[in-house]
């Protein structure tokens, strides 16, 4: 069995209004100007004989294709890394790093080039060499789209990547809505609350609290039961931003009744702020970017 894991370290704009309007340049041509492959045996060898099979890898995306005629000129440079080891199921791990220019427009927010990760594991006899670099260059290809998209402020980039059956890309759009836009997508939200994937859930409940609209307590609220720790933590933070009366109501009931002690004290102190009106914490599109969250993941 195979499983792919991009590595993202994500820094987006604190507002939507700083990024470009979406598709105003897009798609940018990319050209991979390098492969760099570090075999088994720890020699690190040029593979760009394996360019004319990774070109195909920038197939249809939104924001990259592959350079033609067109983007002579403005042409974005990329290079990928390869690394081969063996696992412990006797198969071997494949490890890509894909890299990319920025254009000048948009380096303010993404800075001068962006990176993504993917570690395909394959067990005894599994996949090709040359077929695992291509599928692992094209997961890294989806990430680093997604990355321009988001960067482009494009609404619907935004709304594609929350139908996604990839729980990493539906969280870099719940991460872009909450810093730049948890009103306008906040309806848009409300399904995720029942996502399989934990993290997904917390997110768009975070979301919602964000939005400003104490009408969306109910809306947590409702899906509150069979929510796990994680996510009960994020309702009831999520709770003392929206106030009103459902959210009062529901955190007094949790700061009386919750029985784990660690739950029990966010309870409380949601409801302390939610009585006071002081906000629980500062809104993320403020925060340092330093200070966001960096993440990985496997599938």
């Amino acid at each position: 069995m195979s499983r792919a894991r991009p590595l993202l370290a994500l820094f987006f704009a604190v507002v939507a209004a700083c990024a470009p309007a979406a598709g105003a340049s897009g798609p940018y041509g990319v050209r991979i100007a390098r492969v760099h492959h570090r075999q088994v045996d720890g020699e690190v060898v040029d593979a760009r004989g394996l360019t004319p099979g990774l070109d195909g890898s920038l197939d249809g995306l939104h924001h990259l294709a592959p350079a033609g005629p067109s983007h002579r000129g403005a042409e974005l440079g990329a290079e990928l890394w390869l690394h081969e080891q063996v696992n412990g199921e006797g198969g071997r791990d494949l490890f890509l790093q894909a890299q990319v220019e920025v254009p000048p427009r948009l380096r303010g927010l993404l800075g001068a080039v962006v990176h993504a990760s993917v570690l395909l594991e394959r067990s005894g006899g599994e996949g090709a060499f040359e077929e695992d670099a291509r599928t692992a260059a094209e997961r890294a290809f989806i990430v680093l789209d997604t990355r321009f998209a988001l960067a482009e402020a494009d609404p619907e980039a935004v709304r594609r990547l929350l139908q996604a059956e990839d729980p990493e890309l539906v969280i870099l759009a719940l991460e872009w809505i909450r810093e730049n836009a948890p009103r306008d997508f906040a309806a848009e939200v409300v399904p995720l609350l029942g996502h399989g994937d934990e993290r997904v859930a917390a997110l768009a409940i975070e979301c919602l609290g964000y939005s400003g609209d104490p009408g969306y307590a109910a809306v947590i609220i409702r899906n509150a039961q069979p929510m796990r720790r994680g996510p009960m933590r994020e309702v009831y933070r999520s709770l003392a931003r929206l106030r009103g009366a459902d959210a009062l109501g529901f955190l007094r009931f949790a700061a009386a009744n919750e029985d784990e002690n660690s739950l029990r004290e966010e309870a409380e102190r949601a409801l302390r702020l939610a009585l006071t009106g002081i906000v629980a914490d500062p809104t993320p599109g403020l925060q340092p970017a330093k200070q966001r969250l960096a993440r990985g993941h496997r599938q």
